[in-house]
């Protein structure tokens, strides 16, 4: 049975050092991980106590799907616009204390401005992280596709 985005957004962005968050839009204890451990590379996130860090392959641009839905839709084998399978996928579980995130990345000043405010309705929520990643050797001189990351919420069981 299909199940409908309840909302969604797409970005267009730079994840600068390789990273970016999804913060609790109203925790103003966040603070970023300074050092990435071998365990937190290797799954490419890593859960705050009000959010989640999600790694990228470089910093370069990525294309950014966020969708929330009120339960758990079915999982997609493969990048829906590309067709390609994905080259990475993950879950966690997550809060967000507030039933708000927004996101934001290292460059951008804490707390304004963020990116827009998404709303949930559950303090806890799943996470599902999709990556399809450019494949190769990357020439900053050279313009290639962007990654895609394709985040997908709903409320934990």
């Amino acid at each position: 049975m299909f199940v409908s985005p309840k909302g969604w957004a797409t970005f267009a962005w730079q994840s600068d050092y390789g990273q970016f968050y999804l913060i609790d839009g109203e925790d103003a204890a966040f603070e970023a991980p300074v050092e990435i451990t071998e365990a937190m590379a290797a799954q490419s996130f890593f859960v705050m106590p009000a959010g989640i860090t999600v790694y990228t392959g470089s910093c370069l641009q990525q294309h950014i799907r966020i969708a929330i839905y009120d339960r758990e839709p079915d999982a997609q084998q493969s990048e829906p616009i590309s067709g390609h399978p994905w080259t990475r996928l993950e879950t966690a579980e997550v809060r967000f204390p507030s039933k708000s995130f927004q996101i934001s990345s290292p460059s951008m000043p804490y707390p304004l401005p963020n990116g827009p405010l998404f709303r949930v309705d559950s303090v806890r929520c799943a996470v599902r992280l999709s990556w399809k990643e450019f494949e190769g050797h990357r020439d900053d001189s050279v313009p290639v596709e962007p990654d895609v990351i394709d985040i997908t919420i709903w409320p934990a069981p």
